[in-house]
């Protein structure tokens, strides 16, 4: 009798414990048997991946110890969702359906991943700007996995920026540019690519502004300003690179010339005397009858020096 009740007792023991291995066993089940997706660890993505890993922890996104960055958070499957039914399946383009970044998924649903985090600083306006206007993605610019600064996907900024913007690069290789080729400033020094509240993505609240954070000495106020300095330094000045000194959009007199025009002044190009008419007085320049006045000392600031604004008493004119 007392060997059945043990008997008895074992059974009912090891039915337990059946019952308690199985409630476990569907406690640990791996969630991709259960129909949901798990995150399996950017170690193992690593094992397939290496030469992405190896560069992908080299950047910031990859600074464990910064629980901003994806690496802190869930690694890999931060940004490219859960991986646990790509590793089950071995890999492969496409399989399990994880989040990728290329050209054939629209620049939308990319940009929403990135913007998960990117929301503040120079990202913030990103919805107000031209290139996310142009259904422009983040990849279009950078490389998630890049070692290169700020994850670009060049070297430089300028480099990035280049092929989309041609003609940018072209002015930039003429003889008076601003020394963005040289290293000594970027394309960001003076817009912000994610957006702004200003024409052509200023990182400013205006033209003058963001050239007087180099150009203080133009700032003013002046006793006598110069009323086309004062609305725009682009009403002079070409800022990317021009074939004139000083980056100017025209060569002077002729850029003085737009707006100043009379007779009479040795400054002033094909002068004619009163009551000559033009074509008379342009042949008779070119016999010598008529001085010609592009000989004289024609350069407008030879005079003019401070042709951006003076304080001098005797500065109306803005002379020396």
């Amino acid at each position: 009798m007392g060997r059945t009740h043990a008997a008895r007792s074992l059974v009912l023991f090891l039915f337990l414990m059946l019952v308690a291995g199985i409630a476990q066993a569907q406690q640990t089940q791996p969630a991709e048997t259960s129909g949901e997706k798990t995150v399996m660890g950017t170690q193992l993505c690593s094992n397939c991946h290496l030469d992405i890993f190896n560069t992908f922890k080299k950047s910031a996104h990859g600074i464990g110890q910064d629980p901003r960055s994806p690496e802190g958070k869930e690694g890999c499957e931060n940004c490219h969702g859960p991986g646990s039914e790509h590793a089950i399946a071995a890999g492969g383009k496409g399989v399990g359906d994880l989040v990728l970044f290329n050209d054939k998924v629209p620049a939308e649903q990319q940009n929403a991943v990135c913007l998960k985090c990117h929301t503040q600083g120079v990202v913030a306006l990103w919805h107000s700007g031209i290139h996310e206007a142009k259904s422009l993605a983040c990849i279009s610019c950078h490389k998630i996995h890049s070692s290169n600064p700020k994850l670009l996907t060049h070297a430089t900024e300028s480099d990035t920026c280049s092929p989309c913007h041609h003609d940018i690069q072209a002015q930039l290789e003429r003889t008076s540019h601003h020394p963005i080729r040289e290293g000594k400033l970027q394309c960001s020094s003076c817009h912000n690519p994610h957006g702004t509240t200003t024409a052509k993505l200023i990182s400013a609240n205006s033209v003058n502004e963001k050239c007087y954070e180099c150009h203080a000495e133009k700032r003013g106020p002046f006793v006598f300003e110069h009323p086309p300095v004062r609305e725009n330094c682009l009403n002079c000045h070409e800022p990317h690179g021009s074939s004139h000194e000083t980056l100017l959009v025209g060569r002077v007199p002729y850029l003085c010339q737009r707006c100043h025009s009379g007779s009479l002044h040795v400054g002033l190009l094909y002068t004619t005397p009163q009551g000559v008419p033009p074509d008379t007085a342009y042949s008779q320049q070119l016999l010598g009858v008529i001085p010609l006045a592009q000989l004289y000392y024609r350069a407008c600031n030879n005079c003019h020096v401070n042709i951006h604004g003076s304080n001098s008493p005797s500065g109306r004119n803005w002379h020396r």
